[in-house]
């Protein structure tokens, strides 16, 4: 696991304890259809998943980060697929606090 999905994991495991459960977060939750449309040219995350030329979310772990990392900045307004796990995750929190 690299860096920075073990910081995402961690992030998620450190808001479901605050929330009181270990319920896991949701990608449909973290990358909402308002998230996806301000910083990206796709309406949802399963469009964004499918141009990426997977079938599901959990995919995404198994390609390479160089180009995962590539489309991002190719198809949205970040520089790296962290920078854009990170955007998500902050903006979920703000909406729960």
């Amino acid at each position: 696991m690299t860096k920075e999905k073990a910081e995402l994991k961690q992030n998620l495991e450190h808001l479901a304890e605050q929330k009181g459960s270990q319920q896991a977060v949701s990608y449909q939750d973290l990358f909402t259809p308002q998230l996806m449309q301000k910083y990206t040219r796709f309406a949802t995350i399963d469009f964004f998943v499918r141009e990426l030329g997977v079938k599901d979310f959990t995919q995404i772990e198994q390609m390479a980060i160089d180009q995962v990392d590539e489309f991002v900045k190719k198809e949205t307004k970040f520089a790296s697929w962290e920078e854009m796990q990170q955007k998500a995750v902050s903006e979920y929190m703000m909406k729960l606090f």
